[in-house]
């Protein structure tokens, strides 16, 4: 591997294949045609997008070798089961190196021969143990369990021990450490961490932040860019997903922010139930009402199209995807180009087309093959759901029907795995949700 040698890896790169090939001394491949070097092979799978990558090499696969994948997106394994001869599920450091000893019935071992057999998502204690050397977990988890997030859903909310933290801080050479967490300031110790950080002179490179959490002294000892989820458009669109921000709250840190001359990234998402066009309007007023305000500094406003995930109070989210949205922020995208040379910076990165949203979405619902792969390279590039769902029809290729229908006896793909995180009745939440959009409130009356 090139970038093994000179012990560099993409930012894209897992941080579990780094952790693991380093530590248990196994190499890494970056070419498919050397596969055939090995007998058993471990797949690191990221995202849905890695499942496409592994329909692509599968012809590699030989007589006798076995595969074996791990990582974040095999929490719905029978979409690789197909060509894995054994899928882990949940979190491995604590059972990788029983894996790599030969066992292979264990707990969170999904073994596509019983594709309905229960399996239990492993939700690890967490270590003190870096991740890489510069990077540690500082917590897991999310306290906060807004409805489309896999984090409070699929783990326990739990922080590494105060003392083997800073003590990671203090010894790491270099200026930047990486702090890694969902959101930095729900760590209870958040606040000693930030006075260390400014004691030893170094920077978390790493920084997440809930908009609730914000303050000034957190602002004024932040160095890098501010990242805050802000996810809905509009303060009704974030009520209903459990992300309970005013417009007022908002306006309030994006200024606090601003303020101190921080630059940040407020990320929104596209197609949550119940967007509509007075959704994006309050959006831009935001934007507008900022512009206004302040003749410099910098804000970057990513659009991410929602995923209705497993193993979530959204897993029963018929996914949408919307056209005219979709245009509408490319045109908003195309009204803040040149903003930098008359005063504030604003800059909005292209949003995921319909077609790779979409292939990502039905990665969850269905073995992804060589001949899936390719079907999917053949519906069209931009078009609503059951467009592409025909689509995919037409080509031999059929979604179940409860990918558009859901009701909360439909038994999904990944019903035999069980996970837990903070709070196991994902559908009395997802229940609160639909409620929440037939109110009053929701609908401005």
């Amino acid at each position: 591997h090139p970038r093994e040698t000179q012990k560099k890896f993409s930012a894209y790169t897992p941080k579990a294949l780094i952790y693991f090939a380093a530590k248990y001394n196994l190499p890494v491949i970056e070419d498919a045609k050397d596969l055939d070097a090995f007998d058993v092979v471990f797949f690191s799978l990221h995202c849905f997008r890695d499942f496409y990558l592994v329909a692509r090499m599968a012809h590699h696969k030989r007589k006798g070798q076995e595969w074996i994948a791990g990582g974040n997106a095999c929490a719905t394994p029978a979409s690789v089961g197909w060509v894995m001869d054994y899928v882990y599920v949940g979190d491995c450091r604590g059972s990788f190196a029983r894996i790599v000893a030969g066992e292979r019935e264990m707990p969170g071992m999904y073994d596509p021969r019983y594709p309905d057999r229960s399996v239990r998502y492993v939700d690890e204690d967490i270590t003190p143990e870096p991740l890489t050397a510069s990077e540690i977990e500082v917590s897991k988890g999310c306290p906060r369990r807004c409805l489309f997030c896999v984090h409070p859903w699929r783990h326990r909310y739990q922080e590494a021990p105060q003392e083997a933290v800073e003590e990671f801080i203090r010894t790491r050479p270099g200026k930047g450490v990486g702090l890694v967490s969902n959101s930095g300031d729900d760590v209870s110790y958040d606040g000693a961490l930030a006075d260390l950080l400014t004691k030893t002179g170094k920077t978390n490179m790493i920084v997440s932040n809930s908009i609730q959490g914000l303050t000034e002294e957190v602002v004024s000892q932040r160095k890098r860019e501010m990242l805050l989820g802000a996810e809905g458009m509009s303060e009704r669109l974030r009520w209903i997903v459990n992300k309970p921000i005013s417009r007022e709250m908002l306006r309030e840190k994006i200024d606090l922010c601003l303020r101190h001359g921080r630059q940040i990234r407020t990320v929104y998402q596209l197609n949550l139930p119940g967007e509509e066009a007075r959704d994006f309007d309050e959006l831009e007023g935001d934007v507008a009402f900022f512009r206004e305000r302040y003749k410099s500094g910098s804000w970057s406003l990513p659009f991410i199209p929602n995923q209705p995930s497993a193993h979530t109070p959204f897993q029963w989210v018929v996914p949408r995807y919307s056209i005219p949205m979709l245009d509408r922020v490319m045109e908003f995208r195309k009204s803040l180009f040149g903003s930098n040379k008359t005063g504030l910076a604003l800059y909005s990165p292209a949003p995921l087309g319909p077609r790779k949203w979409f292939a990502q979405v039905i990665a969850e619902w269905l073995p992804i093959t060589p001949a899936v792969a390719d079907a999917v390279e053949r519906i069209p590039e931009r078009a609503d759901v059951p467009t592409m769902v025909s689509a995919l029809a037409s080509r031999g290729v059929k979604l179940p029907a409860a990918f558009l229908v859901r009701e909360r006896d439909t038994v999904f793909p990944w019903s035999n795995i069980v996970t837990t995180g903070d709070d196991a009745d994902k559908w009395k939440r997802f229940d609160g949700m639909t409620r929440k959009l037939a109110s009053r409130r929701f609908q401005g009356e």
